[in-house]
């Protein structure tokens, strides 16, 4: 009988991933002398602070690109909450209790858990547990709720799995070969402090302390999200960034010091998005007003209404129903009227159509100079619509929002210190948000260390550029989409 044998890589890779942390954030943190770990790694390896998130900017969306390697027209996740025509309902991954209230939380749990993973994100792409575990590498995820992997985890307290049982919600889930995921799932005893009460990113540090200790994987997806939390409520911001730079710093411990850690692993630490300050919130759907609206899966009738909208954080989008009468330029004047609506954009006739203030383009993939990653676009009007300072990447990831089959017909990102309330009429007034095209809410800082060759990414780099890392790190082939099916059908 053949034995498959476990590949030897030549260093394991870890991917620390800190919720909302901008560079910014980050520079006064370290300032602060409270953000050491992440200092020291960017000290023995490289930072650079011109990575660029995809759009929307919102964490399903950015976890989704960050283990894919795919804007929404490849992963299909295109928001926090969006309208699924196949079901004729809205999904919610929990923009807030509120918004959860409106579409029913076992809905909602299902969704963010099993819907999400096994259901929504597209089965044409391969996400890095996925790829790695086929080649015969060992995953780790700690707390990543975007985790599909080649593992069934059921609910690992048998109380716990029996109750989701009898209630009728999920009780197992597809991820990685070691998959922690709070009080609901874990693969080993780590003697980890419970996450309730004591906090995640501190959890999920003794998590990864157990796991570096025992050598336990060749590749680690890191999730600390407290720092994004802190801002939108607006907490204690930099005290949340020292929690998460411990929470590295637990693995760096573990490892016996900086030098044995990186003779070890190479690491990446990256921000899905960043955040700005939000002093006002709008209703998305004001200035669509006498139109058939579907406001939500329990009051609504699809076959009624002309028009879904939704919204999450500095980001909406409209969608067409059975009875829209409107063609999506006039929807998109429409949502201009709003104040709180900066950059609107749709996609007609192979086209995507760009308008912000009186101003007006139009792009395509085709003939034209290279942009700083290698795209190349026709573009037709006002050329300078999208200054690159204030809306980084843009044409690439509004392509990738607006050819997403999950996506709105017309997609509204939000202007500075506008956030959109949900659908549970919840906003973040006060604090921080993100999700909309600015830099402000998409430029990231990139810390790599202990790669052979020095920094591993050049260019503009994104974070669709890290599976694609990871699967050339290891050596492993990962399966590639067909780029023209992204533009199919279009308008």
């Amino acid at each position: 009988m053949t034995v498959a044998r476990r590949p030897v890589p030549g260093k394991k890779l870890i991917l620390a991933v800190v919720d909302g942390l901008g560079p910014e954030l980050l520079d006064r943190a370290i300032a602060a002398g409270r953000a050491p770990t992440m200092a020291r790694l960017a000290a023995a390896g490289d930072r650079r602070d011109d990575c660029v998130s995809t759009f929307p900017s919102l964490t399903p969306v950015c976890l989704a690109a960050l283990l894919t390697g795919e804007h929404p027209s490849g992963s299909h996740i295109p928001g926090m909450t969006w309208y699924h025509r196949g079901e004729r309902r809205l999904v919610e991954y929990g923009s807030s209790f509120a918004a959860t209230l409106a579409e029913g939380t076992r809905q909602m749990v299902d969704d963010i858990l099993v819907n999400m993973n096994l259901v929504h994100l597209s089965r044409r792409t391969t996400t890095i547990f996925e790829f790695l575990e086929d080649a015969g590498y060992v995953t780790a995820g700690v707390n990543t709720y975007v985790c599909r992997g080649r593992v069934r985890h059921p609910i690992t307290r048998p109380v716990a799995r029996r109750l989701a049982r009898r209630i009728g919600i999920v009780d197992a889930v597809y991820g990685p070969r070691r998959y922690f995921l709070g009080e609901l799932f874990f693969t080993d005893l780590t003697g980890a402090p419970h996450n309730f009460g004591g906090g995640i990113d501190r959890h999920g540090g003794a998590v990864g302390r157990w796991l570096v200790t025992r050598d336990g994987f060749d590749f680690l997806f890191f999730y600390l999200y407290e720092t994004d939390a802190a801002q939108h409520r607006g907490g204690d911001v930099i005290g949340a960034v020292e929690v998460a730079d411990s929470g590295i710093g637990m693995l760096v411990e573990a490892a016996g010091g900086l030098e044995q850690f990186l003779d070890r692993y190479a690491v990446i630490v990256v921000a899905d998005h960043s955040q700005s300050a939000v002093v006002q919130a709008a209703d998305a759907a004001a200035p669509l007003a006498g139109s058939a609206l579907f406001e939500s899966s329990r009051r609504s009738d699809p076959d009624r209404c002309e028009l879904a909208v939704t919204a999450s954080n500095r980001v909406a989008m409209v969608y067409r129903l059975a009875r829209a009468r409107e063609a999506n330029g006039r929807i998109a004047e429409r949502m201009l009227e709003l104040e709180a609506a900066e950059v609107v954009m749709y996609a007609e006739d192979g086209w995507m159509h760009v308008r912000r203030d009186e101003g007006e383009m139009r792009f395509r993939r085709g003939p034209g100079e290279a942009d700083p990653r290698g795209n190349r676009f026709t573009v037709e009007g006002d050329a300078d619509l999208l200054s690159p300072q204030l809306y980084p990447n843009a044409l690439e990831r509004i392509e990738g929002a607006l050819t997403c089959p999950a996506a709105g017909e017309v997609i509204v990102s939000a202007a500075p210190g506008w956030e959109f309330a949900d659908s549970g009429g919840a906003h973040h007034v006060g604090g921080g948000s993100h999700g909309s095209l600015r830099a402000e809410d998409s430029i990231v800082p990139l810390i790599t260390a202990g790669f052979e060759g020095g920094p591993p990414l050049d260019g503009m780099p994104s974070i669709t550029d890290v599976a694609p890392l990871a699967a050339r790190h290891f050596g492993v082939s990962r399966p590639v989409r067909q780029a023209a099916s992204a533009l199919a059908g279009v308008g």
